[in-house]
């Protein structure tokens, strides 16, 4: 075995033009291929767990989707507006457990304030056993003063501290043009969590809502309604807004319709997966140049091995090796492409939607996407060391073959 370990070795360097580019097409395969499939699959499982711990949402007449994307993850325009006695309905209804309202309109350069009542963060667990902790020496805003409590990842990059003054700008765009008079108070820094909500400036519900500038109309309006349900309320809920309503869409469940978002991307999946496969092909198919390469070039040597006592199978194992080697660096090739790629798309997600992505880097997916780099590189071999088993020696010798 080590003298056909040898022997592949000196090929790999003898062709290492090759050998490069072989090794760089399968990496680039299996990473492309590992870094789609396990981002799809690592995003979809933290947008689920970064819902906030809400059922559902109740919001104006339009799409669920749009809903669930504006309310729970800040992004999208708000479909419209709720009465304040539609929220008074659903937080009376024997079926909710929690009900909080929310407003929105306004930003801070850029950065997106959301109204709602400080009960949000002193009762409501956004995790299971977890609620929203305020850095110390910082607390939860008060309902009745302009005052803010600021998400971690807005403090982090813009530098909002304890005890800063800020001025809103109308909108959910920044435009400098649209600072109200109104100054916010910052009385607490929200600790990370994660989730959208570090992205977000929280205010009181009517900071929003009788903001200097806002339509004094808006003052018995909200955007929406953030809900838990109890047991099987949501299919009676369902047929009570969706199904014979017309004036407000409740958005339930929240898991199923994040799905549903996810599948509008599985042709981008299969593209990738397609691309990836039709360069692992070409990486086998270089492969397979290469060892039919140095077969020819390398016959007479290998004749000449034989002839002083190596059998076939040391021979035939150089080819063997030599295609392992090429698709052992493959492996570790893609494993570091992958590496880089989820931490690209992580910091780019974490950045524009505030989700935090953990891609678990031992797993099935790749695993098996290891093992079949490893087969690749056996297949590829199969046919150049047969064709040495069966070469008749004194063929390999006549310098003219």
């Amino acid at each position: 075995m080590s003298v056909s370990f040898k022997l592949a070795w000196r090929a790999l360097r003898q062709n290492l033009l090759t050998t490069w580019i072989a090794i760089f097409t399968i990496s680039l395969s299996g990473g492309l291929f590992m870094g789609a499939w396990k981002t799809k699959q690592s995003v979809k499982v933290a947008f689920a767990q970064s819902a906030g711990g809400f059922d559902a949402v109740l919001g104006a007449r339009g799409s669920q989707l749009q809903l669930v994307l504006n309310a729970l993850f800040h992004m999208e325009n708000s479909p419209g507006n709720l009465a304040w006695e539609q929220y008074e309905a659903i937080q009376s209804h024997p079926g909710v457990s929690e009900a909080y309202p929310f407003a929105l309109g306004d930003n801070y350069l850029g950065y997106r304030l959301v109204g709602t009542t400080s009960s949000l963060f002193a009762k409501h667990e956004w995790k299971p056993g977890k609620k929203y902790q305020v850095k110390s020496p910082g607390r939860i805003f008060s309902d009745s003063a302009k005052e803010a409590l600021v998400g971690a990842q807005v403090a982090e990059e813009i530098g909002l501290k304890l005890g800063d003054k800020f001025h809103p700008y109308h909108g959910l765009e920044y435009n400098p043009d649209t600072k109200h008079e109104d100054v916010y108070l910052v009385v607490g820094i929200l600790e990370g969590t994660g989730t959208p909500a570090d992205q977000v400036i929280w205010i009181p519900l009517k900071g929003v809502q009788m903001m200097e500038g806002h339509d004094p109309a808006a003052a018995n309006f909200i955007s929406g309604v953030l809900l838990n349900l109890k047991g099987s309320s949501g299919l009676v809920l369902d047929v009570k807004y969706n199904k014979q309503g017309d004036r407000a869409t409740l958005a339930w469940p929240v898991p199923a319709i994040l799905s549903s978002f996810f599948n509008r991307f599985a042709w981008l999946e299969r593209t990738v997966a397609a691309l990836a496969l039709l360069m692992a092909l070409v990486g086998g198919l270089i492969i397979l140049a290469t060892l039919r390469s140095t077969m020819h070039e390398r016959r007479r040597e290998f004749a000449v091995l034989r002839c002083i006592g190596a059998g076939r199978s040391v021979v035939t194992g150089s080819i063997i090796w030599q295609s392992m080697l090429i698709s052992l660096a493959g492996v570790i090739g893609s494993l570091l492409i992958y590496l880089f790629l989820s931490q690209v798309f992580s910091i780019v997600i974490r950045s524009q939607i505030g989700v935090n992505m953990g891609l678990p880097f031992l797993d099935n997916t790749i695993l098996f996407t290891s093992l079949g780099i490893l087969a690749l590189g056996l297949i590829s071999a199969w046919l150049p060391a047969r064709k040495l088993y069966c070469s008749n020696l004194q063929e390999s010798l006549n310098p003219h073959g």
